[in-house]
């Protein structure tokens, strides 16, 4: 600790107090308590919180001030918190050093006020109390569970219509060739069997009738740059992974679509990549916290998206670390689910996938917020924040014709682009794509039977196609279509 970290103020994991126990032992010992319910902290005595003036401890008191400290954690807070204490020196004064580490058995609490109402998080640079949906989150990560994974007590049992419903979605999205059972739905957790009923998990409900009321999606479209002026909002309730389709669908409705044309061939060229687009409404549904009373929410202006979800960050991950690949999952159940549907390739990927697209299609980076109790990822406009391309103010569906000169480009054999990624498929994906490029709006099953092949074949060939980079699906699968991207297939 040195006299240019006090300059710089508190903090989240940094409370200054002065050096008097007597002021308000209540106040400090609420703020290790949030520190040892948070990342950790200091808390350094001798220091005024206001003037950030460098009082110090007298040095004929220390050891005794040093003891009052000890003394008052291990009465007032439970379960017990083990500090660590030294002496420091700062500008010829003598100040003490609390230092909190992260706890192993939140929450805790300030014994005074119990359990319910005495524990205490940090937000920014102040102490607050902890609401209800936060305590139980911290208890259940303390025991190593998730709330998805729960079998609330006086829950309905699993209607066979849900089950049959959920089946039949996971075997149509899932590329694996073995159909899910309901012995599946009970060994992923989903199902549990109880005096010859199934009771559904908390996950199973999201999946289902989603009967959770503040599970939903809020889009809008605003006017400008700022929340004034509406110009259309939704809300979007149901199984989580339709929820996905009808935001992903909004948000297409409410951007430009356009199209570029090099020689013969056609670009879509979209105001925001759809990639990342799926893959943000992926990760916000994944990841909210379903405890808390808020809606995820999407917000449209003329510049930007911004994808909010209650909840922030989860564990002991920071943002550095999240942005890094760690992970955390706080939905392992809607996780796993949404690994086996093919709506997300491996859990702690996303960001990374996100970032790996924006930087192929030429796109600023996404921007990340957060707080206590959200989480904001912000995608910007291609063009917001470098030299506007031809792309910038195209009206949906209206098409860009870009001349390039066939001297200064390099081609291959084909007299394709070098620079459209080359891509080697099977005669039966070669067919597929065929089929799509011809009637963008296909389904699976009327390609099966044009070719003459099973619907798991053709998701099969679909999936490899998308993985590829060659197609993207926009909006869902019974209202969207098929967008086919640069490619020279060999």
């Amino acid at each position: 600790m040195t006299a240019d970290d006090i300059k710089k103020g508190e903090s989240e994991i940094l409370e200054f107090k002065g050096n008097e126990l007597s002021e308000d032992p209540k106040k400090w010992v609420k703020t290790a308590i949030a520190f040892a319910n948070g990342k950790g902290g200091t808390i350094v005595f001798g220091v005024e919180d206001t003037s950030l003036k460098i009082t110090g401890i007298p040095s004929v008191n220390v050891f005794n001030f040093m003891d009052s400290i000890t003394n008052e954690i291990s009465d007032n807070c439970s379960p017990q918190i083990f500090p660590h204490l030294h002496i420091e020196t700062i500008e010829d004064k003598t100040v003490v050093v609390l230092e909190i580490s992260k706890g192993d058995c939140s929450p805790y609490f300030f014994k005074p006020e119990g359990e319910r109402h005495g524990v205490y998080i940090r937000v920014g640079a102040t102490t607050r109390k902890a609401e209800f949906e936060k305590i139980r989150e911290m208890m259940l990560y303390s025991a190593h569970k998730s709330y998805d994974e729960i079998i609330e007590r006086g829950v309905k049992p699993a209607t066979k219509k849900q089950i049959n419903e959920l089946r039949r979605v996971i075997n149509e999205r899932s590329t694996n060739s073995k159909g899910v059972s309901v012995e599946n739905l009970i060994s992923w957790g989903l199902l549990k069997l109880h005096e010859g009923i199934l009771l559904p998990s908390i996950a199973f409900r999201l999946l289902t009738a989603n009967d959770l009321h503040f599970a939903k999606i809020q889009c809008a479209r605003f006017k400008g740059l700022t929340r004034s002026t509406f110009l259309d909002r939704k809300e979007f309730d149901g199984p989580i992974y339709q929820q996905i389709e009808n935001a992903f669908e909004f948000i297409y409705r409410h951007t430009n679509v356009g199209a570029q044309i090099k020689g013969l061939y056609r670009k879509d060229v979209y105001d925001y990549p759809p990639e990342a687009v799926r893959e943000l409404l992926a990760n916000v549904v994944m990841h909210r916290n379903y405890m808390d009373s808020s809606c995820i929410q999407i917000s449209i202006f003329d510049d930007r998206i911004e994808f909010q979800n209650p909840g922030g960050i989860f564990g002991d991950l920071s943002l550095e670390k999240i942005l890094a690949g760690y992970s955390s999952i706080r939905n392992t159940q809607i996780a796993d689910i949404f690994q086996k549907m093919n709506i997300v390739e491996k859990w702690g990927t996303g960001l990374l996938r996100i970032a790996d697209i924006c930087k192929e299609a030429g796109t600023t980076p996404v921007q990340y917020q957060t707080g206590s109790g959200y989480f904001m990822a912000t995608l910007l406009r291609k063009g917001t924040e470098k030299s506007k391309s031809d792309t910038t103010n195209v009206p949906v569906n209206d098409t860009i014709n870009t001349v390039i000169d066939p001297v200064n480009v390099p081609v291959n054999k084909n007299n394709v682009p070098v620079n459209v990624p080359e891509i080697n498929l099977s005669d039966k994906e070669r067919q597929v794509l065929d089929f799509i490029i011809k009637k963008n709006n296909i389904t699976a099953k009327e390609i099966a039977e044009k070719i003459g092949v099973s619907d798991k074949t053709v998701k099969r060939a679909i999936s490899t196609l998308k993985t590829n980079g060659l197609i993207v699906r926009i909006g869902s699968d019974k209202k969207g279509f098929w967008s086919v991207k640069d490619c020279i297939i060999d």
